[in-house]
């Protein structure tokens, strides 16, 4: 990473040097209060990550004193362009199991040998919002909670990251010759599990083929009314069971061929036929409000149960005694606290009252990044990866002044990417990378290279040009040294509020536009979201699984969208909309395109336009996250794109 900075770069991070201060540098002797006192392969087609032709093998940034051997990650070099490899030879994955754990890509010999039992204790930074409880293996912060209590038919190897596509309730897959069908065999002898506040008649009920047909008519046709359909399975016309409604053989039909198909199926979470019935028939969207009865309801095969939720103080999962993966998982389960205060977080991990600090964007902050390295080697272990989104602004286009493009484009010009780059520093190390609107190459390789970026308007240095640039611009929409006054809405987490001052400080100091900071509990914000009702926002931004559509298809019509991203199309759409007819031409250019080498540059050439043109979000970096643990948690990684991840815990001990 290459640090241009400006003179001007101390008294532009002051406010925020000194907020980060004031957080992250939790006193080792202090008493932690936390709010509840804890208690001791290769895919047969095209896939959403192909196997690029060359690779250089690069270790990921988790190599600290103290820790074992970085995971080797395949990423591709610089000249290396991803290339579709077609073959129709079924991929099989072994089932594993507890004693085949040492033998498993990504084994670390440190770890010593898996050891069974325990609680594995995490610090959690917020309840959870609405929605949250749905069934899901997909939210970057509370997917901690829900997603082990699941499986999905295909997953990333947690231990590898999105290079090793694996199956997951399937054991075995092919692509017809066309690319339109593709045929699963399913692992047998799954039961899902036995959920004591379910009916007695749905629980142990056998994992078949028509539970993946009601799976995926209920992710892309989905009862709950606040429910989005999946944007990345529109292209699923049908599910059948060549073998019947109890059989193990599953052909899914699509109405084009998509890179992507094979990837997407980690994300949908497989659930009892019977128990989407009596759910949809009797307990309707309950699971859309995060209360202690709606989590409970949440049933699944997955490695974990859950057993109890209490708000602001702590959620658990137990063992889930029939798991299908013989001997796992390793844990008797994981307590998860509540603890919104990120020092007494900190506090708590490095007193040992809780083994793991996690929890996407609300991760470690710089200073107790550097805190962990230089007073607790011996009692931290930190993990850090690229994260699913990046943090920035959203400009909310239903709103003048930021319907205006010179508007958006002078922010865009005066907001120094590399201030926000010094502000996430710990040491040698970075909570932050340069990005334009996709996620950072090399990391991923859909996204634009760092030494094309800097040639950008905006994100190119010295700024000098850019700022008067600006300047030049609202004076011709307001008038000569005439300025407006925003809110910069955001949640109550600092990593949030750290966005907001960023942005406050950056556009008084060289624009002179007024800022108020209106942070909320995410229950309390997400209505705001929804509906628009904001000037901007200070928020994560993008997101990714892996493929690039997981980003672009929130600005096509064609797809389903969110609440807050349907009203965010429609400002996009009002406000500019030429930019965005000639976005979804794009978009749905590049979603089928099966060359990667073409894929590659199409998706570079709508980040351009997005982050130069449309400039609708405007990205201060790309978040990498940094995970805290307890020195006796072993066989736990963090891979890319985190959400990617809750896998993990199946694999997870407490060295004793």
């Amino acid at each position: 990473m290459k640090l241009l900075l400006s003179p001007n770069n101390k008294s532009i991070l002051t406010i925020l040097v000194v907020a980060m201060l004031g957080v992250g540098l939790a006193c080792a002797g202090e008493k932690a209060t936390p709010t509840a006192p804890p208690t001791a392969t290769t895919a047969p087609t095209a896939t959403l990550v192909p196997a690029p032709p060359t690779a250089t093998l690069m270790p990921t940034a988790t190599l600290v004193p103290g820790d074992p051997t970085p995971t080797a990650t395949l990423v591709p070099t610089a000249t290396a362009v991803p290339t579709v490899t077609a073959t129709l030879v079924p991929t099989a994955t072994p089932r594993q199991s507890a004693a085949t754990l040492t033998q498993l890509p990504g084994y670390k010999p440190e770890w010593g040998q898996p050891q069974r039992g325990g609680i594995l204790k995490l610090g959690m930074p917020q309840n959870p919002g609405g929605g949250e409880f749905r069934p899901s293996l997909g939210s970057a912060i509370f997917g901690t909670m829900s997603g082990p209590i699941y499986n999905a038919l295909l997953r990333y190897d947690p231990w590898v990251g999105i290079s090793s596509l694996t199956g997951d309730l399937a054991k075995s897959w092919e692509f017809s010759g066309n690319g339109l069908t593709l045929t699963l065999r399913l692992e047998e002898g799954v039961k899902f599990q036995a959920n004591p506040v379910i009916p007695e008649g749905l629980r142990n009920a056998d994992f078949t083929c028509e539970d993946v047909q009601a799976s995926i008519e209920y992710i892309v046709h989905p009862p709950e009314p606040k429910r989005t359909p999946d944007t990345n399975l529109q292209h699923v016309t049908g599910v059948s069971c060549p073998d019947g409604a109890k059989g193990y053989t599953v052909v899914m039909s699509f109405n084009e061929v998509l890179g992507k198909t094979l990837g997407v199926l980690h994300i949908p979470p497989m659930l009892d036929k019977e128990w989407i019935t009596w759910y949809v028939a009797n307990r309707f969207d309950e699971m859309g409000t995060a209360t202690p009865t709606s989590y409970r309801l949440g049933t699944g095969s997955g490695p974990m149960m859950p057993l109890e939720f209490q708000p602001d103080i702590i959620a658990k999962l137990r063992r889930n005694p029939s798991y299908f993966r013989e001997g796992l998982p390793l844990l008797d389960g994981m307590d998860m606290f509540i603890l919104k205060d990120f020092t007494t977080r900190f506090t708590a991990l490095a007193t040992g009252q809780i083994h793991w600090f996690g929890a996407g964007s609300s991760s470690l902050l710089p200073g107790q990044i550097a805190q962990a390295e230089r007073d607790f080697p011996d009692r931290i272990a930190l993990h850090s990866t690229l994260h699913t989104f990046g943090m920035g602004a959203r400009l909310n286009l239903n709103r003048a002044p930021y319907n205006d493009r010179r508007v958006r484009e002078a922010i865009s010009l005066a907001i120094n990417r590399d201030d926000w780059l010094l502000f996430n520093l710990a040491g040698a190390r970075s909570k932050a990378k340069l990005v334009g609107f996709m996620e950072p190459y090399p990391d991923y390789w859909w996204g634009t290279p760092e030494e094309v970026l800097r040639t950008w308007p905006g994100i190119r240095q010295p700024k000098d040009q850019d700022i008067a640039e600006a300047n030049r611009l609202l004076d011709e929409v307001f008038g000569k040294g005439k300025r407006f006054n925003t809110t910069c809405q955001t949640r109550n987490s600092q990593n949030y509020v750290d966005s907001c001052l960023f942005f406050t400080d950056q556009v008084k100091q060289k624009l002179g536009i007024g800022v108020t900071t209106q942070p909320y509990e995410l229950a309390a914000w997400t209505p705001f979201t929804d509906v628009c009702n904001y000037d901007m926002q200070g928020n994560v931004l993008g997101t990714s699984t892996g493929d690039p559509d997981a980003t672009l298809l929130r600005y096509s019509w064609v797809y389903p969208q969110s609440a807050s991203n349907k009203c965010n199309l429609e400002g996009v759409t009002a406000a500019e909309p030429v930019l965005q007819a000639e976005l979804a031409a794009m978009i749905a250019a590049e979603t089928v395109e099966l060359d990667q080498a073409k894929r590659t540059e199409m998706v570079r050439a709508i980040d351009k336009k997005l982050t130069l043109e449309m400039m609708h979000e405007i990205h201060f970096g790309w978040i990498v996250i940094f995970f805290g643990t307890t020195t006796n948690v072993k066989g736990y990684t963090l891979v890319i794109f985190p959400n990617n991840n809750y896998s993990a815990f199946e694999r997870t001990w407490l060295a004793k």
